[in-house]
């Protein structure tokens, strides 16, 4: 015989000896030592043999009121055990989830002496005190971040500004959930999630303003968009150039999808008859890019292309209707002529007129389409002398002087190698001179 026996074992043999010595006790002695033998094991910790032991109680309401609540010990516990588990393997959240879950601790029958002797309510407190710490640091965290989201919503594009703000809105939603995930287990979540809804509210009144402010400039924005250069001109040969062209036409194409979703999920923010209005001026842009790409295939012997390639009033200079955004061209040269190309769009019946400003005296000339580099010298100079201002040299009604309105500059030698000129349409480039 082993000189030891496992607890169990003893437990179990001590159990069966009583239930023998009951068969000569009352029904009410014997429950009584059942009910204390059951207790005695459960406070040790054997829940399923003081189950077992309980399990016969002759009284049946006494039975049921024990095993019952072993069974309930028992399923809490394994819900700790899931808790520690979830803490562990799946996060902080879920480890509050299964706390959650796992509810409160049963309550033990009055001869219970130790009501939790795998100490499993304490288990289950410590993972939700270091779950509920865990989600408080990374609401901090969160909270932080919108912070220095909402500090760059003050400077910037505003297409940046309007990010920035929205992403602020979201870290605050997400600190002020993670706060009150954390619950009363961290001392600072209750006063985390009140403080960061505050801010979310505040940082989505400004995300609001800035997408009303991005909906009233989008016009101005798009002609931006239109009338960008590549970074390198010097490389610009067709295909480059027709890239580019449809690179800037996906450019205005998909801002003008953002436009129509903002004024679709917020409707209140712009008139609709405005909101119309800008969403036309830009998609007329987007009109322009077919001609762009048919006059680059098109036309011949044309020199370097002015940036950007067409230019009118339907793109006006901020702050200026009366003057187009001006198309840009720069060049070395001491001896010989430079040639340059461009596009106006000038609608029939407009008498507006195109002008080319150079940064020096140098002589400059402009000719029709097909009168290229090959055959600029016998063709007509299409300037209107009396009307040159400084080194400014104007085509007056030059939507009727040029066909299909496309120009060519020759730019003469000056006294100095590098030169930069722009080209401008105007509504009437007299009136203004005056």
């Amino acid at each position: 015989m082993a000189k030891y026996v496992s607890a169990t074992c003893i437990a179990i043999a001590i159990s069966l000896a009583i239930s023998s010595c009951a068969v000569f006790r009352s029904p009410a002695q014997r429950a009584q030592a059942l009910i204390e033998e059951g207790s005695r094991l459960f406070s040790a910790g054997y829940v399923a043999e003081a189950e077992r032991t309980w399990a016969g109680i002759p009284d049946s309401e006494k039975r049921e009121e024990y095993t019952a609540y072993a069974q309930a010990y028992s399923a809490y516990d394994a819900a700790v055990s899931r808790a520690e588990k979830a803490l562990s393997s799946a996060g902080p959240e879920a480890a509050m989830a299964a706390v959650s879950g796992a509810g409160a601790i049963p309550a033990a029958p009055t001869a219970v002496v130790a009501p939790d002797p795998l100490g499993a309510a304490a288990r289950l407190d410590r993972v939700a005190t270091t779950a509920g710490a865990a989600l408080a640091s990374r609401a901090a965290s969160a909270e932080s971040s919108a912070d220095g989201s909402l500090i760059k919503t003050r400077t910037g594009a505003i297409a940046d500004r309007v990010a920035a703000a929205s992403k602020a809105v979201d870290g605050y939603i997400e600190a002020a959930r993670l706060y009150r995930s954390a619950g009363d287990r961290a001392p600072e979540a209750g006063a985390g999630a009140s403080r960061s809804s505050s801010k979310a509210a505040k940082a989505e009144e400004l995300h609001k303003a800035l997408l009303k402010e991005s909906l009233v400039s989008f016009s101005d924005r798009m002609g931006e968009v239109f009338a960008r250069s590549p970074a390198d001109t010097k490389k610009l040969d067709d295909k480059a150039l027709l890239a580019f062209n449809a690179e800037t036409d996906s450019l205005i194409r998909h801002a003008l999808a953002e436009f129509d979703q903002v004024v679709a999920a917020y409707p209140d923010l712009i008139d609709p008859t405005k909101a119309e209005k800008l969403r036309l001026s830009a998609s007329s842009l987007s009109a322009r890019f077919a001609r762009i790409e048919g006059a680059i295939k098109a036309t011949k012997n044309r020199g370097r292309p002015v940036m950007p390639l067409l230019i009118g009033i339907f793109n006006p200079q901020p702050g200026d209707s009366q003057r187009s955004r001006p198309g840009s061209f720069t060049g070395s040269s001491v001896s010989g002529s430079d040639w340059w190309w461009g596009i106006v769009d000038i609608p029939k019946g407009l008498a507006q007129d195109l002008v080319i400003t150079m940064s020096d005296n140098r002589p400059v000339r402009v000719y029709a389409a097909g009168q290229g580099s090959s055959a600029g010298k016998t063709a007509s100079d299409l300037v209107n002398p009396l009307f040159k201002v400084g080194n400014s040299w104007p085509v007056l009604n030059a939507g009727e002087r040029l066909e299909n309105g496309i120009f060519h500059i020759e730019v003469g030698p000056g006294l100095s190698s590098s030169y930069s000129g722009e080209a401008v349409v105007y509504k009437s480039f007299v009136v203004r001179t005056r």
